[in-house]
């Protein structure tokens, strides 16, 4: 039985969508769950524009009811024009696609609604049996009613694998008194079996009932829980804990960063917040412009970068303006571009950070590192080493989008 999305009702799923960072991957597995709040990513899709196009169908199923079948339209037009081949049924591939992202943005959405409306509704119950073929345990988890933010929900909320039509829903204590439902007095235990992850070669331990990949909480994953998500969202709520750890070796690059020659010089520190915001405007030809890296995405830098040193200046107004002429080649001319997931340990939430590595050559035994991060298409931070190329080496971790051959 299909589910009809021709009323996916709230900007909160069309929003969880849209901040999806588009993902070049070879398989699905290149990303643990948690992730996949963040990226887009289509398997064995490795072009953006591709992938932007794809995105951009998906968010018009989700914006306007568009049904499988009109999709399927969409699906084979990009295909064509991008020249993208792949082994499956091209129905069944455009089934996945759009089942798998509507169904993680209903849940999200949903979740964002569920935690709005916690103080009124403060539970959830499980509903499952709505596939033709619903897995044993699905159904046997039906019915389980927890406090909506009972952990056992960070691992078990819907969907649960591949094609699992099972919902969450927030109840209400009125709920529980008319329909006669109770509390469960412990959260379903099942075991959990161990799964070896073929991209990272990664074992991890994933509840039974569950697929790979699909123990985790969308939502939670894309906003954290909002008591704390402000503080979250400046990375400050607490511990941060890294997804994925591969570096170099796992993507076969050198241990050592090669040395490039400047196409600009620095300038002189600047001396005062004027001077600071002319370096940045001098060096990017203007108070804002867009640059496109080697993967064809567009990065924003804009003055925001100045007001963020301002905003500290005492530890931030460091001399790193001098390094500002620098920008353009940064993302232009990069030796790799890095994408790496953290999550808060305090909230779930899940942030993807893009680094650009380079390092350039100052003089005569002097090298700089050049590290850019960007979240959302915007630049969010510009900091620099001295030193040895090989410093950079903890921050090539995560997963390689692009490297120079």
């Amino acid at each position: 039985m299909p589910l009809a999305f021709t009323k996916l009702p709230f900007k909160e799923a069309s929003e969880f969508l849209r901040q999806k960072v588009k993902l070049p991957t070879k398989s699905f597995a290149d990303l643990q769950g948690a992730m996949h709040s963040r990226a887009f990513v289509i398997a064995g899709a490795t072009k953006t524009e591709f992938l932007a196009d794809m995105q951009g169908a998906v968010a018009k199923a989700i914006d306007d009811g568009t049904t499988l079948q009109e999709f399927e339209k969409d699906f084979n037009g990009i295909v064509k024009k991008h020249g993208w081949t792949f082994k499956q049924d091209p129905g069944w591939r455009a089934s996945v696609i759009y089942n798998t992202n509507l169904r993680t943005a209903y849940a999200a959405g949903s979740e964002a609604q569920m935690q709005r409306t916690a103080r009124r509704r403060p539970f959830a119950r499980y509903i499952g049996g709505l596939s033709l073929d619903p897995r044993p345990l699905h159904l046997r988890w039906s019915g389980t009613i927890l406090p909506l933010n009972h952990p056992w929900w960070s691992t078990h909320t819907p969907p649960n694998g591949w094609g699992c039509k099972c919902k969450k829903v927030s109840v209400s204590q009125r709920e529980l008194a008319r329909n006669g439902w109770k509390i469960s007095d412990k959260s379903p235990d099942n075991g959990s079996y161990r799964w070896q992850n073929p991209a990272t070669s990664e074992v991890t331990s994933i509840p039974k009932g569950i697929d790979p990949l699909w123990d985790y909480n969308p939502g939670q994953a894309a906003w954290g829980q909002p008591t704390t998500k402000n503080l979250a969202d400046k990375l400050a709520a607490g511990k941060m804990i890294d997804l994925d750890s591969r570096g170099p070796k796992d993507f076969d690059r050198p241990e050592i960063v090669p040395v490039d020659i400047p196409r600009a010089e620095p300038v002189p520190r600047a001396k005062t917040n004027t001077e600071l915001r002319k370096v940045l405007s001098d060096a990017i030809a203007g108070e804002e412009r867009t640059f496109s890296d080697p993967l064809g995405e567009f990065v924003n830098v804009n003055q925001g970068i100045v007001d963020h040193i301002l905003e500290k200046p005492k530890s931030r107004f460091d001399g790193r303006e001098m390094f500002f002429p620098l920008i353009p080649e940064v993302i232009e001319d990069p030796y790799e571009i890095w994408v790496g997931f953290a999550k808060s340990e305090k909230t779930g939430q899940v942030f993807l950070r893009k680094r650009y590595i380079k390092v350039i050559e100052l003089g005569k035994n002097r090298t700089l590192g050049l590290i850019a991060e960007v979240i959302g298409g915007m630049w969010v931070s510009f900091d620099f080493f001295r030193g040895r190329p090989n410093a950079a080496k903890n921050l090539r971790k995560g997963m390689l989008v692009w490297g120079r051959k």
